[in-house]
């Protein structure tokens, strides 16, 4: 598909109305269901009968009503290609690779930042010596909050939580040596107001070491809900502003840097918050759903 394409655009055509082909015979679903009848009024306690549908209240559960048995009446449904399909492509049910998990393994990345750049610097390497196969940067709170380092208002804040990126030659420092076309880097940005500063930062330092933007793989936060909700440091530009600005860095990353993650959805802050395991996947899919609507 072409890049001039917008992302609405792009979704449409994918998700355009298809014959869907359910993937159980009727007549075999109908067997299911007599013989499911006779086991539940035959073979089920009656308590069971009555409380068909429980909801385990443990101190990790869902709280998710969830059934006695599961059967393919639960999913009669269900069309193999369209629900589910194959590894590699949509609906990417099965994975976004087509070998899965199996192909290769997750990248090993530890959360790091704090100190100068050229303490990063050092740090980085050193993770990557010692089996590290990503990066992870956190941002130290007076960049979070968009403040240069010799600011009033950062005092006691410079280089504490994270690393302090005042400009592109924080990020060459910061990326000295690396072979950032080869080490994928996850970039905290936090907020979309900060994606849309810091990561230019980071492709100009690649421009100036002559590597094209389409070989850069990594990704950035740019989650305007997990940042504004459960983050010390507060946003200041209005909430649905502040989504412009994410969608509007999610379309310029996917058409100019198509090796990054633009976004990352968390919901796992929320969790340690306090939410519920199903607010916290919650929240994170419907940002993801207001997100595609919005493109």
């Amino acid at each position: 598909m072409s890049n001039e394409k917008t992302t609405k655009e792009i979704l449409e055509e994918i998700l355009e109305p298809k014959e869907r082909t359910p993937l159980y015979n009727p007549k075999v679903l109908r067997k299911i269901k007599g013989e499911f009848e006779r086991w539940k009024n035959t073979m089920v306690r009656e308590q069971d009968r009555e409380n068909w549908e429980v909801t385990p209240h443990t101190i990790l559960g869902s709280e998710i009503p969830r059934e006695l048995l599961y059967t393919p009446l639960n999913n009669a449904d269900i069309d193999y290609e369209q629900d589910l399909g194959f590894s590699g492509e949509e609906p990417y049910t099965r994975g976004v690779h087509p070998n899965m998990y199996r192909g290769r393994t997750f990248t090993m990345r530890q959360l790091f930042g704090a100190g100068s750049p050229e303490e990063c610097n050092q740090r980085m390497k050193t993770l990557l010596e010692h089996g590290a196969t990503g990066t992870n940067w956190a941002l130290d709170l007076a960049t979070v909050q968009m403040f240069d380092s010799d600011e009033p208002e950062a005092k006691g804040q410079v280089a504490t939580v994270g690393v302090p990126i005042d400009s592109v030659a924080d990020m060459e420092v910061i990326c000295r040596d690396i072979p950032i076309d080869k080490v994928s880097a996850s970039i905290v940005t936090h907020y979309p107001r900060n994606t849309a500063i810091i990561f230019p930062m980071y492709l100009v330092m690649a421009e100036r070491r002559g590597i094209p933007w389409d070989k850069l793989p990594g990704s950035v936060q740019n989650d305007f809900i997990m940042e504004s909700v459960v983050r010390s440091a507060s946003e200041y530009i209005p909430p649905r502003d502040d989504f412009r600005i994410q969608c509007d860095n999610i379309e310029f990353i996917r058409k100019n840097v198509p090796l990054w993650n633009y976004v990352t959805l968390n919901g796992y802050n929320l969790r340690e918050w306090g939410t519920s395991g199903v607010t916290e996947m919650a929240v994170a899919v419907a940002n993801g759903i207001e997100i595609l609507k919005e493109m």
